[in-house]
């Protein structure tokens, strides 16, 4: 009888975990583009939809947060790190702001305080529950860090003093 009851307590538990994942999906998050690039296609828009689809849980609920994507992309001789600017904060960014950016990585620093601006003209209204793609220039030495990037746990970070600045 004792084994009966743990086996009926797994089977509950294993219910429970297969439930959350909808429910986290039903909350949703969407991925927006700013207005001049509605309806339109790229590498960028389409790696920020499947991983907002895949990844709806990014960020965290009550505030506004940023995830690096693994993905770096080269324009005019420039190199770029792809991040996702995720607005979890309960309402609608409708004004330009700017934060500072901490990154590193196994104790590299390639961030350190970096002012990094949003503009409201240029990116779009970030509405609640929704996420978008924010591109970030680096050098070729901090590039080389970036890809040096195996493991997840000795990746820092930190977005701070965030201003609104219109």
């Amino acid at each position: 009888p004792k084994k009966e009851a743990k086996e009926a307590t797994a089977s509950k538990t294993e219910q429970t975990t297969k439930a959350s994942p909808s429910a986290k999906e039903e909350k949703g998050l969407k991925f927006v583009v700013a207005p001049q690039y509605e309806g339109k296609t790229s590498d960028l828009i389409e790696l920020g939809k499947k991983l907002v689809k895949e990844h709806p849980e990014l960020g965290n609920q009550g505030s506004l947060s940023i995830n690096y994507t693994g993905a770096t992309f080269s324009s005019n001789q420039q190199e770029y790190a792809v991040f996702l600017l995720i607005n979890k904060a309960g309402f609608q960014i409708d004004k330009d702001f700017e934060f500072s950016l901490s990154w590193k990585y196994d104790g590299q620093l390639i961030y350190q305080n970096q002012r990094i601006g949003y503009k409201i003209s240029d990116s779009g209204a970030l509405p609640d529950q929704s996420a978008t793609i924010l591109t970030l220039p680096i050098s070729s030495e901090q590039k080389q860090i970036v890809e040096s990037m195996t493991q997840e746990e000795k990746m820092s970070l930190e977005m701070s003093d965030l201003k609104v600045t219109k």
